[in-house]
C-alpha cells in the first residue's frame, strides 16, 4: 500500500524534527566553540587559562558598568561580560559576577551614599558629558569591579585614566589591557605571596615623587618599598644562621638616575645581591646632562658621571660609553626662539638629544609597545661572557650620531643640518639585558681571609639571575608638578597633553620578566581594534540611518511578498 504525498511529508518533517532535537541533545555535553575574529577576541592566552584552572575558591566579581553608558563605555562593559563568559567556560564554579549600576538607586541620597561607600573601597569613577540636540547632561558612572575571595577584597578600575573624561582612545587601551587586568587581579587576590621590589633611595636618586607612577603600576602586583643602603650590609641581605650565603630581603632591586657616586661597600652589597640571585634594573645615566641649564644658558657641557659602577656593569656583559646620542627620530622641545616684535615666540621643534625609539625586537619586554622616549641617552656596549648571554632590548634609530665625550649641549641644535641620513652611527643600543651566571666583581679582590669571608657570606660566582641596563635615567622618572605635589603618568606628553609614549609598559614589562612573571607579559601584549561610529556622520545622518533601519526591513519584506504572489500566480495560472 502506496502511502500518500501528506504522509510522506509529514514523516519527513518528524524526521527533520527528531534529528534538529537529537543534535541539540547531543550538543548540551559537548561544548564547541570557534573564535572567528582576527584579533582572537575571544580566546584566552595559555596564562588565563592555567589561572582559571588552578583556582581552588570562588572568585565573586561585583562589576559596576551597568545603566546608561555612551557607546564607548557600553563596549568597555561588553568587552568585559564577554570576558567574564569566557574565563567561565575554564572553571565555572569558581568565578562568578554581576552587574550593577550604582546610579540606579531611587533618590539623591542614597544615590551619593553608595558613591562615598566605592570611593572608600579606592573606587574611581567617571564623568561622561553628553550633548543631545543642544542639551548638555553629565553622569558620573564607575568603569570599575570589586573581587571577592575568601573574606578579601581587591579593587580592580576597568577605565585606566589619569582623567575622569575618558575619549575612545583610552576605552580602545582599557579594552586592549581587560585581560591583563582582571588576571592580574585574580592572581593578586589568590595568591598568598608577593615578590618584593626595592627602589634605591639613596646615592642620589630619583625621589618618591619622581617615580610615583611606576612604583603605583608595580605595586599592583609586588611590594615596592624604598631602601637605602648608605653602607649597611643588611640593607638589601640577611646573614642566615647555619646557611653558607646571604638571604636576599628583596627579590630585586630598580636602580633610578643616582647622581653620586657609589662607595666600594655599597657597590659591593649590591653585587652581593646580584650574586644571591636577586634582580637588578638599572637606569641610570653616564653624562652629567640635563634640560634644565639650557634655560638660564644658551649652551652646557655634558661631562662623564663618575658613579662607581663601571667594574659592576663590566662583571655583567655590558659597559656604558661616555657619550651622548643625537637621534632624527626624536621628540618634540618647546623653547622660547628670537623675539618677535616686543614678544618672544614660544616655538616647538624636533629635539634630537631626546632620541623616540621604536621597539624592533620581539622579546617579551618590547614587544606591542609603543615608543619610548629618552633624554640624554648613551649607548651600550655587550661584552661576551661565557656563562651568560645579552640581549639588546632597544636601540636608536639608523639616522643616530654619537657625541663622544665631553658634550656641547644647546638649543641651536635645532637649527642645524646635522646630515644624520649620510653621517651616522645608527642603531645604538640603549637597553640591554643580561641573563645567566655571573662572576662577582670583587672577585680576587677582597683582601681579607677566608674565614672573614665566609662570616659575611661572601660569594663569587651568582645563581642564575639577571640584569637589566638602561642607559637614560630620565626614562624611568615621571613629570611632576612639585608646587602642587602631583605626578603624571610616565609616558605623558606635556605638549599632547596624554599619554603617548611606552616607558611605562617597558619598566612593568622589563620587572614581569626579570621575576620571571611572563603570563603578565604575554597578557598585556594582546591588541584588541576598537571599531568606533564616525561621531560628525552619526550625527550629521542620524535620520538617514533612523529611516533606513525602520522602513528598509518593512519595505524588503513587502517586495518579498509581492515577488511570491507574483511567482506563485505565474506558475498556478489556468491556461485559457
Amino acid at each position: 500500500m502506496r502511502s500518500s504525498p501528506r504522509s510522506r511529508d509529514l514523516l519527513s518533517l518528524l524526521l527533520g524534527i527528531g534529528c534538529v532535537l537529537l543534535v541539540l541533545f547531543i550538543s548540551s555535553f559537548a561544548r564547541v566553540r570557534a573564535d572567528l575574529t582576527s584579533e582572537k577576541r575571544f580566546t584566552l592566552t595559555p596564562a588565563t587559562c592555567d589561572l582559571m584552572d588552578s583556582l581552588k575558591d570562588v572568585v565573586y566579581l561585583q562589576v559596576y558598568l551597568a545603566g546608561e553608558l555612551p557607546a564607548d563605555l557600553r563596549k568597555l562593559g561588553e568587552a568585559t561580560r564577554e570576558l567574564l563568559d569566557e574565563m567561565r567556560v575554564h572553571n565555572p564554579e569558581m568565578l562568578q559576577y554581576t552587574f550593577t549600576d550604582p546610579s540606579a538607586a531611587p533618590d539623591e541620597k542614597s544615590r551619593l551614599a553608595n558613591y562615598a561607600k566605592l570611593q572608600e573601597e579606592k573606587l574611581e569613577y567617571t564623568s561622561i558629558r553628553t550633548e543631545d540636540k543642544g542639551a548638555a547632561s553629565e553622569r558620573i558612572v564607575w568603569p570599575c569591579a570589586m573581587l571577592n575571595y575568601r573574606g578579601r577584597q581587591q579593587p580592580l578600575q576597568l577605565l585606566r585614566t589619569q582623567f575622569r573624561t575618558p575619549d575612545a582612545g583610552m576605552v580602545n587601551r582599557s579594552i586592549n589591557n581587560l585581560e591583563y587586568e582582571v588576571a592580574s587581579a585574580i592572581r593578586k587576590i589568590v595568591s598568598d605571596h608577593r615578590p618584593r621590589v626595592a627602589i634605591l633611595a639613596s646615592n642620589g636618586c630619583l625621589d618618591e615623587l619622581s617615580v610615583k607612577d611606576i612604583g603605583t603600576a608595580l605595586s599592583e602586583q609586588y611590594e615596592v618599598s624604598r631602601v637605602r643602603i648608605d653602607g649597611r650590609i643588611s640593607a638589601l641581605s640577611d646573614k642566615v644562621e647555619g646557611g653558607r650565603y646571604r638571604a636576599n630581603k628583596f627579590e630585586a632591586l630598580i636602580v633610578p638616575k643616582p647622581d653620586s657616586a657609589f662607595s666600594d661597600k655599597d657597590a659591593y652589597i649590591i653585587d652581593q645581591f646580584i650574586m644571591n640571585g636577586g634582580r637588578v634594573l638599572w637606569a641610570v645615566d653616564a653624562m652629567n646632562a640635563h634640560l634644565d641649564s639650557l634655560r638660564t644658558r644658551q649652551y652646557s657641557i655634558a661631562t662623564p658621571l663618575d658613579l662607581g659602577l663601571d667594574k659592576l656593569f663590566f662583571a655583567y656583559g655590558t659597559r656604558l660609553n661616555k657619550d651622548l646620542l643625537l637621534d632624527a627620530q626624536c621628540a618634540p622641545i618647546q623653547f622660547y626662539g628670537d623675539k618677535y616684535g616686543n614678544q618672544r615666540k614660544l616655538e616647538t621643534r624636533p629635539f634630537p638629544f631626546e632620541p623616540v625609539v621604536v621597539p624592533r625586537s620581539t622579546h617579551p619586554i618590547v614587544n606591542n609597545i609603543d615608543p619610548v622616549h629618552f633624554k640624554f641617552v648613551g649607548s651600550i656596549d655587550t661584552i661576551g661572557l661565557d656563562s651568560a648571554r645579552s640581549t639588546i632590548l632597544l636601540t636608536s634609530s639608523p639616522y643616530t650620531r654619537v657625541q663622544r665625550n665631553p658634550v656641547r649641549i644647546s638649543l641651536a641644535v635645532v637649527d642645524l643640518d646635522l646630515k644624520l641620513d649620510r653621517n651616522n652611527t645608527p642603531d645604538r643600543p640603549v637597553a640591554v639585558l643580561s641573563e645567566g651566571v655571573f662572576r662577582s666583581a670583587f672577585a680576587d679582590r677582597m683582601l681579607m681571609p677566608d674565614s672573614v669571608k665566609r662570616s659575611m657570606g661572601h660569594r663569587e660566582i651568582s645563581r642564575h639571575t639577571a640584569v637589566l641596563v638602561v642607559s637614560d635615567g630620565d626614562a624611568i622618572a615621571n613629570m611632576v608638578n612639585r608646587e602642587k605635589g602631583q605626578y603624571m603618568m610616565l609616558g605623558f606628553d606635556r605638549l599632547a597633553g596624554t599619554k603617548v609614549y611606552g616607558n611605562r609598559e617597558f619598566f612593568v614589562n622589563a620587572m614581569n620578566y626579570l621575576l620571571n612573571d611572563r603570563s603578565l607579559i604575554s597578557l598585556r601584549s594582546r591588541t584588541i581594534t576598537l571599531r568606533q561610529l564616525d561621531p560628525e556622520r552619526t550625527s550629521k545622518e542620524r535620520a538617514y540611518w533612523q529611516v533606513l533601519n525602520v522602513a528598509g526591513p518593512v519595505l524588503l519584506s513587502i517586495l518579498g511578498g509581492i515577488t511570491f504572489i507574483l511567482l506563485r500566480r505565474r506558475r498556478y495560472a489556468v491556461p485559457a
